[in-house]
């Protein structure tokens, strides 16, 4: 619904935002009032100012309606051409004397018992003070001899002169197609030995566990109907505790026993399997000692680091230091957690529908390629939550991939989080278009508008329709700049 006021022509009265008081019965009516801003820095102001039927004007006086922008509390103000509206009499006479002022907006006879309409616009420069004015329209009626018989003034309307808001477009990539989808689910086992022994007894100590643990993760795979397992890698390691020799024969023997485990259980063949194994855990050893506080720390590092092929003496070393209190601090707090089979199931997906893939992607979408996951992207309307959560998880089941980097960008510079667009944009192919884009679009929401041009025009060149439509609302943002000011 329009807003009306009705501009009070009898009391001196504050300004009042819609009112009604009689001009011998009428009432002045301001309808359609607006104030826009142009391209050129020019304030528009425009209404429609109605003398109803049932205004009179008494013949010898003369009324003016004179517009005028200020601040609320009138310390800015611009007065705007006003409208002279005159009895009969009173219009005669002035025409007469042609005393007519040459500064009017328009000049009218009052015919009373008829409606009279003026369409009111002005022009003027935008200065900055008129964000945010106050659009008044002062009514002033006098008499024969210019007596002021009566005055008032109504609000009209507020200048809310809004800064451009940039809608940058982002650029989205749609993912190759993944012929096959090879995954894998892995985990570690810390199986339990009697000493130098490989057999496993699955009652033994941790062992009911851990082997429940790898049945788990076998069973995800094997149990789903849109899996099929293409191997299963196991690798066996030793702690350096003992004779290099005889730990190599144990984490190769440990590992086979696994293979032996898991190949009853299932009734798998063997050619399923790919066993390997590393005697001793040097790399484990060196982890554990650069995250932990220990006495020699730096000492332990040195020897582990040491370029010495033959691992006995490097044992020795560790041994020897303060009297072997260092090598049983190590014996007992780190050794145990080095004694581990690590192992990986690797298996294929069939591919989906988008259907299919609506429903998989949110209960293993570990199995959804990257296309598969844009096509739903696509069922949901751009910007939903929909919408978006797909390519967050896109981005977190392929981390290091750089479509999925750039989409993800796209997404977080939509809802304003620039700091983390960067960090998947800094994973992305920093010379792909969609990367060009996208980088423009985040130094434009900064405000480094030089720099953004520059990533739109590359990202141009290379084809990308969305660096077109930024470029002109870059054009858009720096005539807002050239009018309201940075």
């Amino acid at each position: 619904m329009k807003l009306i006021c009705y501009i009070l022509l009898i009391l001196l009265i504050p300004t009042i935002p819609v009112g009604a008081q009689t001009l011998s019965g009428g009432q002045v009516q301001v309808s359609n009032q607006s104030i826009l801003i142009s391209d050129n820095g020019q304030v528009m102001i425009g209404m429609d100012i109605t003398l109803p039927t049932a205004m009179e004007l008494s013949s010898n006086c003369v009324a003016t309606l004179t517009p005028v922008l200020k601040t609320q509390d009138n310390s800015y103000n611009r007065i705007l051409p006003a409208i002279w509206v005159y009895g009969r009499i009173r219009s005669i006479v002035q025409q007469r004397e042609r005393s007519i002022p040459s500064d009017a907006y328009t000049i009218l006879r009052r015919k009373n018992g008829t409606e009279q309409t003026v369409n009111y616009s002005a022009r003027i420069p935008y200065e900055k003070w008129m964000n945010g004015a106050e659009l008044e329209l002062l009514a002033d009626v006098r008499g024969c001899v210019n007596c002021q018989k009566e005055e008032s003034s109504a609000f009209v309307t507020r200048a809310n002169l809004e800064r451009y808001v940039v809608k940058p477009a982002v650029a989205f990539v749609s993912p190759a197609v993944e012929a096959v989808k090879n995954r894998a689910e892995e985990g570690r086992a810390y199986l339990d030995f009697p000493v130098n022994q490989t057999r496993i007894y699955p009652d033994y100590r941790r062992n009911p566990s851990e082997l429940a643990a790898i049945k788990r993760t076998v069973d995800v795979v094997k149990n789903d109907a849109n899996t099929t397992i293409t191997e299963i890698d196991i690798v066996g390691y030793a702690s350096p505790e003992g004779r290099y020799a005889a730990n190599a024969r144990l984490a190769q023997g440990r590992a086979e026993a696994l293979k032996n485990y898991v190949m009853s259980e299932y009734g798998f063949k063997a050619d399923l399997f790919k066993v390997n194994s590393v005697p001793e855990d040097w790399a484990g050893l060196r982890e554990y000692v650069t995250k932990n506080a220990l006495p020699l720390k730096d000492e332990i590092l040195s020897i582990i680091d040491k370029n010495e092929n033959d691992y006995d003496v490097k044992e020795g070393c560790i041994k020897a230091l303060d009297g072997g209190k260092v090598y049983a601090t190590l014996l007992q707090d780190c050794y145990p957690a080095l004694r581990h089979s690590d192992y990986t199931v690797r298996y294929v997906v069939r591919g989906f529908n988008v259907e299919e893939a609506k429903q998989i992607i949110r209960t293993r979408p570990q199995q959804l390629s990257l296309q598969e996951m844009f096509l739903v992207a696509q069922t949901y309307e751009k910007g939903s939550n929909e919408f978006n959560e797909v390519f967050d998880v896109a981005v977190r089941m392929f981390p290091d991939d750089p479509t999925a980097n750039i989409n993800a960008a796209a997404i977080e510079l939509q809802r304003g989080d620039l700091q983390q667009s960067v960090r998947y944009l800094d994973k992305a192919d920093a010379q792909a278009s969609a990367t060009l884009n996208n980088r423009g679009v985040l130094k434009l929401l900064q405000g480094d508008l030089d720099s953004a041009e520059s990533y739109f025009k590359q990202a141009q060149a290379k084809g990308s329709v969305e660096a077109g439509a930024n470029l002109e609302e870059m054009v858009n943002k720096r005539k807002d700049d050239a009018i309201f000011g940075k």
